[in-house]
């Protein structure tokens, strides 16, 4: 039998992300913006850790811009956070990111260097394309707000 006595607990380290769910509108559709690894596989949202001097909204703005040449968007408002733990070089990482809804005019936009690819679906595409399931939804949080925001209420008609 082994003696687990002598094995010690792997490190934890927690990590603070942000990112953003970033729509666009095209004829009507709501389209949202995809990150690819094709090496992975993997379809995600963009994200990354927050810096020194930065808070969560900053960061999301950035990171954006960065990996996906969206520069120009418009906070919309705050989607959640996630949780999530993995393992790297011996280490647990417990991280929290936070997701933020940002809007653009911006079609024009190119993959930046962490990525293979980037795309526009609309969400029943995105949905089912995206990689993570605690991704997914703040995606669907996101076309819920989206939703909401498109059927305001009408002012009542005022009658002579």
């Amino acid at each position: 039998m082994a003696d687990w006595t002598g094995m010690q607990p792997r490190p934890r380290t927690k990590v603070v992300s942000s990112g953003g769910v970033v729509y666009r509108w095209e004829n009507g559709t709501a389209l949202f913006l995809l990150l690819g690894d094709n090496k992975r596989g993997v379809r995600c949202l963009p994200k990354g850790l927050i810096e020194e001097d930065e808070d969560e909204i900053t960061t999301a703005m950035r990171e954006v811009r960065e990996e996906t040449g969206v520069s120009r968007v418009k906070l919309r408002g705050k989607l959640g956070h996630i949780k999530y733990q993995f393992g790297y070089r011996a280490k647990i990482f417990d991280k929290t990111v936070h997701f933020f809804l940002f809007e653009t005019d911006q079609a024009d936009a190119k993959v930046g260097t962490e990525h293979d690819f980037m795309e526009w679906k609309p969400y029943d595409q995105a949905l089912e394309q995206l990689s993570y399931p605690n991704e997914k939804e703040m995606l669907t949080k996101a076309w819920t707000m989206i939703q909401a925001k498109m059927e305001k209420p009408k002012t009542p008609v005022e009658q002579d």
